[in-house]
């Protein structure tokens, strides 16, 4: 399935925010400082990065979407795991959910388990290298965020109005309080716009659907981070990103990508991905099942479309 002109994201956003008045230098300084908050580094990062002053060549990018307010002690499961092929030759865009309950092997566990559980075992790197194995790719950029940032940048934008498909209630994540969501145009604050995203039982196509509704979000708070309104706002902006945003990508980096995109982003074309698999029961916990037919297909496709990247080897090759 093919898309036009969707946004990729937060690694989208994180560009369009660090350039709203990159002329000003001030606020310059602001955001720069900002970003720096959010770097994180990973033990490959210097063998997978992109080593060009311009961004020519394909990149990959790993969108982590950490469950919203986990208990004391626990590190959080990543609900919403996206992968993200970007081709600027080509001007094209590769985009893919890795289904959070994808059995997998967890890299540095040796265990069987659910792709998303990589997180809560070894954070940001662990949960990087798995996707890598689990793709046979390596991941250039990783953009994690978490969906309490979520609800605080609607209520900064003064809420957001998105298009329901079909009417549904969601209780809570503490089952006190259900809210419920009628079909068609619907205004959300931060709190009901966190619940619109979590919802996945009672929608016919799961996590696909709520894949969706996500995007949706996604895409509103972009396009209102973009509109000249939005500059009186960006103090409060970065700082909801610097305690929920954590990103590879460097200042400089972001600078690179903006000079690309902002150019040309409406020419892209985006294709869209669907990773097939089926429900499995294992000792009395469900599984998302891929295949190693289907694995292999998708980790060809993306392969596919990173050639003309830099020729990092894959994971499997570096051992």
């Amino acid at each position: 399935m093919r898309k036009k002109h969707m946004l990729i994201g937060a690694s989208i956003f994180l560009i369009l925010v660090a350039m709203i008045l990159g002329g000003w230098l001030y606020y310059y300084t602001l955001i720069e400082r900002s970003v720096n908050k959010m770097q994180i580094t990973f033990e490959d990062s210097e063998e997978h990065r992109i080593e060009t002053d311009e961004v020519t060549e394909a990149f990959t990018v790993l969108l982590l979407g950490i469950g919203d307010r986990p208990k004391i002690g626990d590190a959080g499961r990543a609900d919403s795991i996206i992968v993200a092929s970007v081709n600027p030759k080509e001007k094209h865009v590769l985009m893919f959910n890795v289904p959070r309950d994808s059995r997998v092997e967890i890299v540095g566990k040796g265990i069987m388990d659910k792709i998303n559980h990589a997180y809560a075992f070894g954070g940001t790197e662990m949960m990087k290298k798995t996707v890598e194995q689990f793709l046979d790719q390596p991941i250039h950029y990783v953009i994690q965020t978490n969906m309490e940032g979520l609800t605080q940048l609607v209520d900064v934008f003064g809420g957001i109005e998105v298009y329901n498909e079909f009417a549904f209630d969601q209780m809570d994540q503490y089952g006190k309080r259900n809210h419920h969501f009628d079909q068609g145009l619907i205004q959300l604050d931060g709190e009901r716009a966190l619940h619109f995203t979590r919802m996945r039982k009672s929608d016919a196509r799961g996590d696909l659907g709520r894949n969706d509704r996500q995007r949706q979000v996604i895409k509103v708070i972009l396009d209102k981070a973009a509109s000249a309104s939005s500059v009186l706002k960006l103090e409060e902006v970065l700082k909801v990103m610097e305690e929920n945003v954590k990103t590879n990508i460097t200042f400089d980096k972001m600078k690179q990508l903006y000079s690309v995109f902002s150019k040309d982003w409406s020419e892209y074309e985006i294709e869209s991905l669907e990773v097939a698999g089926s429900s499995q029961m294992i000792d009395g916990i469900y599984y998302y099942q891929v295949s190693e037919q289907e694995r292999e297909r998708v980790a060809a496709s993306l392969r596919e479309h990173t050639q003309g990247a830099d020729q990092a080897s894959s994971p499997s090759e570096e051992e």
